[in-house]
């Protein structure tokens, strides 16, 4: 099975065959365009049309096991610094840890 990363880039960065690794939505939370498809010249339009600053894509991850542990390793190290004063076991700071987490991760 091959391993993806996902990215956040500007629209403006966006080109033909990206494959969105999640749904972009509008100003109202609408659905503008699911995960998992691929983009086009027209969709990145519409996208630009509706507004749209970032996408978050997939792409495939060739990096070796090794040098994503050790990158893995790295970001929670960072990510603990950053939350080193916050308490954890409140459950919006735990959510917020989480998805930094993620979001660094990727």
């Amino acid at each position: 099975m091959m391993r993806t990363r996902t990215r956040y880039l500007p629209i403006e960065s966006a080109s033909e065959g990206m494959v969105l690794a999640e749904a972009v939505r509008d100003a109202y939370q609408r659905s503008i365009q699911p995960g998992g498809s691929g983009l086009t010249a027209e969709n990145i339009q519409q996208l630009q049309a509706h507004g749209v600053e970032f996408i978050c894509v997939r792409y495939a991850d060739t990096r070796p096991a090794e040098e994503i542990a050790v990158h893995s390793a790295e970001t929670a190290r960072q990510v603990m610094d950053i939350f080193s004063l916050a308490d954890l076991s409140q459950p919006v700071m735990a959510r917020l840890f989480n998805q930094v987490l993620m979001y660094r991760s990727a």
